[in-house]
């Protein structure tokens, strides 16, 4: 699959959530040029319509966690895969989905450090955006 129809359907899945543009980018550029597209779709979904029904309370699943007090990680991992989305929520509790990225394999436990602040300025970000 080539990145603009990755891009295509990463715009229909996150019809339902605020997300930063610059994530689907990085999200289709990590994903379109690889084998694993279809399964890493199929656990997409899945993990959409979790946090999309759980909310905040999504955390509870294994595969959710809170990284911080307004940051929170989901985890897409497969055997060719291992992705995390950073998302926060919005003052009506939608999700807010901010940023993505390739977690090396074999860590035990992810390093947050370098995508916190990138996903603090996102956030802010679209908070003047929304503002307007």
């Amino acid at each position: 699959m080539n990145k603009d129809d990755t891009l295509k359907w990463l715009l229909t899945y996150f019809e339902p959530f605020e997300v930063h543009e610059r994530m689907i980018n990085e999200l289709a550029k990590i994903i379109s040029k690889t084998g694993y597209v279809q399964r890493f779709f199929t656990l997409l979904i899945a993990r959409l319509l979790y946090l999309d029904c759980m909310g905040k309370s999504a955390i509870k699943h294994k595969e959710f966690e809170r990284v911080n007090e307004n940051l929170y990680s989901m985890h897409l991992t497969g055997t060719d895969f291992n992705i995390r989305i950073l998302y926060t929520f919005s003052n009506d509790d939608t999700p807010v989905l901010l940023l993505s990225f390739y977690e090396r394999a074999g860590k035990r436990v992810t390093d947050y450090s370098l995508h916190l602040d990138l996903a603090k300025e996102r956030f802010e970000e679209m908070e003047l955006y929304n503002g307007e």
